[in-house]
């Protein structure tokens, strides 16, 4: 086994970015940080039931090895969320965009750049992780920092280490949404797991109490780590979802 396959979980899993053709309703689906489209695909499977127009790409830096997510800014996970994007638009009358932990952020950025989103899912937002600050610092002699594996058992593909400049530029990421969510008016719906121990549990609030659209709600889920969507309240997450993008097409 290599080292490649050594820092990366679930290596057999389908982590590749994917395009489901279907109606004029589209979905962008971005994943998180060190994760792949794997983190993503039930969801897309559930969805794909109602006929939407499904896009997930694979973000810069990810699904390869871990070396090169340091070597990624967070302007290029923007980039390849925003053209994904992008690409709905111009072929679906309704695009939502919906986002896991750093996924969320970028979805957050796109709606406050692009009036015309019709809504925001943000799954997990990383919007404040505890001791991210000190990425800054620890990225000129630290290359990746241990993960904790609490989430062994979901099937979830992706970097086993945190790529510490990756990790800095996450929270550069973190900056710029917090300064742009007072631009965001679409309806957002926002989940946050009673067991997450990746984000800061007033991630949620704080997004909530900043953005000024007239329509928001946060749904705690008391049972959920972190990569929610493939864990044991996935089921009741995806018909949320689903009633959300219904009730705004």
């Amino acid at each position: 086994m290599n080292q490649h396959t050594n820092m990366m979980k679930n290596p057999q899993l389908d982590g590749d970015a994917f395009f489901i053709e279907g109606n004029h309703v589209g979905v962008v689906l971005l994943h998180g940080f060190t994760a792949t489209t794997a983190e993503v695909r039930l969801l897309a499977g559930f969805l794909q039931r109602f006929g939407y127009t499904l896009s997930a790409p694979l973000l810069p830096g990810h699904g390869t090895q871990p070396a090169d997510l340091n070597q990624t800014r967070w302007l290029d996970w923007y980039e390849a969320a925003e053209k994904a994007y992008l690409e709905l638009r111009g072929r679906c009358a309704k695009v939502f965009v919906c986002g896991e932990s750093m996924g969320a952020l970028l979805a957050l950025l796109i709606a406050s750049r692009y009036e015309n989103v019709d809504g925001i899912i943000a799954v997990a937002p990383a919007m404040k992780i505890r001791g991210i600050g000190l990425s800054r610092v620890m990225q000129y002699f630290l290359k990746f920092r241990a993960k904790n594996q609490a989430e062994d058992d979901l099937p979830w593909k992706g970097y086993t280490v945190y790529p510490v400049r990756g990790l800095a530029q996450l929270a550069n990421l973190q900056k710029v949404v917090q300064k742009e969510l007072e631009n965001i008016t679409q309806p957002l719906l926002v989940f946050i797991g009673g067991k997450d121990t990746s984000i800061h549990p007033d991630s949620g609030k704080i997004i909530i109490e900043a953005v000024r659209s007239p329509e928001k709600k946060l749904v705690y889920t008391p049972n959920s780590p972190h990569v929610m969507l493939l864990a044991e309240e996935k089921e009741e997450i995806f018909q949320r979802i689903q009633e959300f993008i219904a009730l705004h097409c």
